[in-house]
């Protein structure tokens, strides 16, 4: 008998059901050590034994008492929002924006530094450490506490080396990240695309914490996906997948900023809904315009208000456009919700009606029966940047194997 593989086994085991305990709690809080009982089949001694030692790790607080029935009143537990700390950063053309995130998820300090990243990979990581070093020392959090950084970028990201392969926005080619960031800031480092981000987000604590199956897409500068399966973020066989912005709409169609032609994205983009409305209006507008903050949306929202007829076309046909793209989307996959996001600045609502009408029509038999159509207009910088820290959150929670 191997006695040395004994005591190895007995720490796992303790571990798993540590993790068990905390993410029960995290779920259901406040909630008493009976109730854990009934819901991990645990025994209340085992019970009794890790909520204790995790109330002195100051992972888990008592923060009051259950109603009496009658005997002792028992206490219900939480995870101590502040037993830790994560860092989350979300890299943009000519900003890093940063956020300090509680073991709650919630923002307790945020920041957006002017950084030039697009066509600077040379200077990223310094540029990256500086930009967190300084969120350290303005959120006032011990560093001791920072339990690890996660790092939106845009693109094809190879997560399991922390290299950003394709970045079209920032115009990066194999730019690693994650060993020197880790190396310089001595902390865990996650690197993920920016939309897995928001996803590992909306699963953890926003829109999509009561679903099991559900579809991500963000609308701005690209087009994103991001897809959960099954409670896990699918990334397909090489942790690369749900490019939905770059399937062929057109063979023949407009060439994308990615090099290749009639990707959805050369439509649905900010660039891309500039595009339709200089191939519908008699006097074309300047693509610059985007240089001034406003989206393509927004942009033609006020032509729209002036009487701009060209306008309110546009918007419609970008409407029809999506629309047909998410019932491809609900054609492959089946989920049971699609959320449907803004990029900064680029309202959704004024897409939806269009959209919803050529998503149904081109839905494939019963695919969409109960599906349900979350539109969240109203995602900010931050949002991104708490995106990222969630990716810390992830592997703190998630289980020893």
């Amino acid at each position: 008998m191997d006695y040395t593989a004994q005591p190895m086994g007995r720490k796992m085991m303790r571990e798993m059901n540590q993790n068990m305990l905390l993410n029960l709690i995290r779920a259901h809080a406040p909630i008493s050590r009976t109730q854990l009982k009934k819901i991990s089949g645990l025994s209340l001694a085992t019970i009794v034994g890790m909520t204790t030692s995790l109330i002195e790790q100051q992972l888990v607080v008592e923060v009051g008492v259950a109603r009496s029935t009658g005997g002792r009143k028992a206490g219900l537990l939480e995870i101590y929002p502040h037993g830790g700390y994560v860092i989350g950063i979300d890299l943009r053309d000519y900003q890093i924006v940063g956020a300090v995130l509680n073991l709650h998820g919630r923002v307790i300090y945020e920041e957006i530094r002017s950084v030039v990243l697009r066509d600077n990979a040379a200077s990223a990581v310094d540029l990256i450490v500086e930009s967190v070093e300084a969120l350290i020392i303005h959120s006032r959090v011990p560093r001791e506490k920072m339990l690890g950084l996660g790092c939106g970028v845009s693109g094809v990201v190879d997560t399991q080396e922390g290299i950003s392969l394709e970045s079209w926005i920032l115009n990066w080619h194999c730019v690693e990240l994650g060993r020197p960031l880790k190396e310089r800031l001595g902390m865990p480092v996650f690197v993920d695309n920016a939309v897995n981000c928001l996803a590992c987000y909306e699963k953890s604590y926003g829109n999509g914490r009561t679903y099991h199956d559900f579809l991500l897409v963000t609308l701005g500068r690209g087009l994103g996906m991001a897809a959960v399966i099954k409670d896990v973020l699918y990334r397909g066989a090489q942790g690369r997948g749900c490019e939905f912005g770059h399937i062929t709409f057109d063979m023949n169609g407009r060439r994308c900023e990615c090099g290749k032609q009639g990707c959805l994205e050369a439509y649905i983009s900010d660039h891309g809904i500039f595009r339709t409305y200089n191939e519908l209006a008699p006097s074309p507008l300047e693509i610059k315009t985007l240089d001034s903050g406003m989206s393509a949306i927004d942009y033609l929202l006020t032509r729209i208000q002036e009487g701009d007829r060209y306008a309110r076309e546009t918007v419609a046909l970008t409407g029809t456009y999506l629309g047909v793209g998410m019932a491809t989307l609900v054609n492959l996959f089946n989920p049971t919700c699609i959320i449907v996001t803004n990029g900064v600045g680029h309202h959704v609502d004024p897409l939806v009606e269009s959209m919803d009408t050529l998503m149904k029509q081109h839905i494939f038999s019963v695919l969409g029966n109960n599906l349900r159509l979350i539109v969240e207009d109203n995602t900010t910088l931050i949002n991104w940047a708490r995106g990222a820290g969630c990716l810390v959150l992830q592997d703190f929670f998630s289980s020893p194997l």
